[in-house]
């Protein structure tokens, strides 16, 4: 059996994310530790969001322009570098600077990778090619979250974590060059973009990617204070709440692909914002963790809904040659939510509670939830 392009890229992406996503969620907990308050921490993210929004369209053109396997094997020396520094510095000014760095590399890798992926599906069997890719990727990012956290409940240190996956990426920065297939390349004009932009059901859909995406600072300034002060879990306990949650999001979109065969794609758009929203606050009332973690998996399930609904949305929604500047502009408009809500959530959550940012989180998802319901004539059904 022949091993087709989105398959080798689906797994080299699993691996990757598994490595980047090991310990996302503890690094609130290690800058806390070595003294950083919880407006630093804030700002440190907010930096990482930020600097995306500067690197983010010109990747995205760049994909369109240069081949992408090249451009994610800078993205992930770049992250490389971010780990690496995470594992050797402790103040603030230094970290900040790995932290810019690593933003570029994140921002470049997740433009360049969806570029790849979507480019080469070739518009055939979508569905089935995105099942694979995301059921891959959340597989080895819950295993990799449970594996770091059973790593630090055994008194293994954040340093020697980030040193190893600081190492892990640049060998898959090399493996890069050698496995991943080429993507199309083509020069447009910008104009070409703006007319795939401003049509009423790209303008919505970017509209519901804002929206969702504002609960995205709360994850990432607040998910493992939230774990460690409200709930009172060790590390080994907070990867196995966050890691199983994130797991469930493999079966969630097998599920998600077959009901979509039978009903119109605005079912995962509904599902998406309903279940990601109301899990969200209530894994945040109940302070019981295995409550609490009955609410991150229905919350990881909406989750799970919306990325499946981001993909197709993307691949359907827009021509393939130019596929990396549109999902560039795309990603742009999440980056603005998500650096907005990681220094709203980095404050708040330091100040009233770790468990406010979330119940905000799941309040913004909720009204896009609202929203999708009045205009979902704006989302067209496909069955590709």
């Amino acid at each position: 059996m022949t091993t087709t392009p989105t398959t080798i890229i689906s797994i080299f992406n699993s691996l990757c994310k598994g490595l980047l996503n090991a310990v996302v969620f503890f690094i609130g907990v290690h800058l806390n530790s070595i003294g950083f308050s919880g407006a630093q921490i804030g700002i440190l993210f907010m930096t990482y969001s930020l600097t995306g929004l500067l690197t983010i369209l010109p990747s995205g053109f760049s994909n369109d322009t240069f081949k992408s396997k090249h451009l994610l094997s800078l993205a992930l020396l770049l992250l490389s570098i971010q780990y690496f520094g995470l594992f050797y510095l402790k103040d603030f000014a230094p970290l900040f600077l790995v932290f810019f760095l690593g933003s570029i590399g994140k921002t470049l890798y997740s433009n360049s990778m969806d570029s790849l992926f979507l480019k080469s599906t070739n518009q055939e069997n979508t569905k089935k090619k995105i099942n694979i890719f995301l059921s891959l990727n959340y597989t080895l990012i819950g295993s990799s979250i449970m594996i770091a956290g059973y790593l630090l409940n055994i008194n293994y240190s954040f340093s020697k974590i980030f040193l190893i996956i600081s190492i892990a990426l640049t060998i898959m920065a090399v493996v890069s060059q050698i496995i991943l297939p080429k993507s199309s390349t083509a020069k447009f004009e910008i104009i070409h973009y703006k007319k795939d932009i401003f049509r009423p059901n790209v303008l919505f859909f970017m509209l519901m990617m804002f929206l969702f995406s504002l609960h995205y600072g709360a994850e990432e300034t607040s998910y493992g204070l939230f774990l460690k002060n409200n709930l009172g879990l060790d590390s080994f306990y907070s990867g196995l709440y966050m890691g199983i949650a994130i797991m469930s999001m493999a079966v969630s979109v097998i599920i998600i692909r077959k009901l979509l065969y039978k009903f119109d794609v605005i079912l995962a758009l509904l599902i998406g914002t309903l279940l990601s929203g109301t899990g969200l606050i209530l894994m945040a009332v109940f302070t019981d963790p295995l409550v609490s973690a009955l609410f991150r998996i229905l919350h990881e399930t909406g989750d799970a809904s919306m990325f499946f609904f981001i993909y197709y949305g993307i691949a359907k929604l827009f021509n393939t040659e130019r596929l990396g500047g549109n999902t560039g502009i795309v990603t742009f408009v999440i980056i603005i939510g998500a650096s907005l809500s990681n220094f709203i959530f980095g404050t708040i959550g330091a100040k009233y509670g770790y468990d406010k940012p979330f119940l905000i989180g799941g309040v913004t998802t909720l009204i896009a939830f609202l929203l999708a319901i009045k205009f979902r004539h704006l989302v067209k059904h496909t069955t590709a």
